[in-house]
């Protein structure tokens, strides 16, 4: 049975990356139906991952040193800012910094809470149990996001070419990272990751594809 302390982790989880997983489906058809080529909006996809990919490290070293609330509370804050930077003005240059602050927010909730919840399991089996979880929670997110994304911008656009549907959208997307707020903020920290004096200094929780090295990772071993 799941702790409910890390079912509701798992649930912040997934109403952060399903803001992301939106964000993914819906600034690219925008950018197409404005016209936008092939190429760019290839670019714009690829934006999501740029940010994660130079916040891996320092994202894992923050974690180490503040824990969970603090990394989640900033990821937090740049999703719903990075949606609602798209709401208010709905171009492609807006949506290329939404695609980079909505993807590293998503990259430094999930590095704060593979951290979290490696060092808060109590034997291999809840480990297991729990990384099986996290990583379903992106299964549910990438299908949350985009299908009510495509619902808000289906029925909530008046005419043919507006951006009100995308507007919608983009909405609703700002709206979902709150709910992870929600759920996390009354998780109890745990202490602060500190390396030995003259031993080498604990390694940041960074191996996104490999959850169970996580918990080595976070215990400095």
């Amino acid at each position: 049975r799941l702790n409910p302390a890390l079912a509701r982790l798992i649930a912040g989880h997934v109403f952060l990356h399903a803001c992301m997983a939106g964000m993914r489906m819906a600034a690219p058809l925008l950018a197409l139906r404005q016209g936008h080529s092939a190429a760019a909006v290839g670019v714009l996809l690829a934006l999501f991952a740029l940010t994660q990919v130079f916040l891996a490290l320092p994202a894992g070293r923050y974690a180490d040193r503040h824990g969970l609330k603090r990394p989640v509370g900033i990821a937090v804050v740049m999703a719903c800012a990075g949606a609602g930077l798209s709401l208010i003005f709905p171009v492609f240059s807006v949506m290329c910094l939404s695609a980079l602050m909505t993807g590293g927010a998503t990259g430094l909730a999930i590095i704060a809470l593979q951290r979290h919840v490696g060092r808060a399991a109590h034997d291999t089996t809840q480990l297991r149990q729990v990384f099986s979880w996290l990583a379903i929670g992106p299964a549910v997110s990438n299908f949350i996001g985009p299908f009510f994304a495509g619902l808000m911008i289906d029925h909530a656009g008046s005419t043919a070419g507006s951006t009100e549907g995308y507007r919608a959208a983009f909405a609703l997307l700002a709206v979902l990272p709150l709910a992870t707020w929600f759920w996390v903020r009354h998780t109890e920290e745990l202490p602060p990751v500190i390396a030995a004096a003259g031993g080498p200094p604990a390694r940041p929780c960074t191996r996104l594809a490999e959850p169970f090295h996580v918990n080595v990772c976070s215990r400095g071993d």
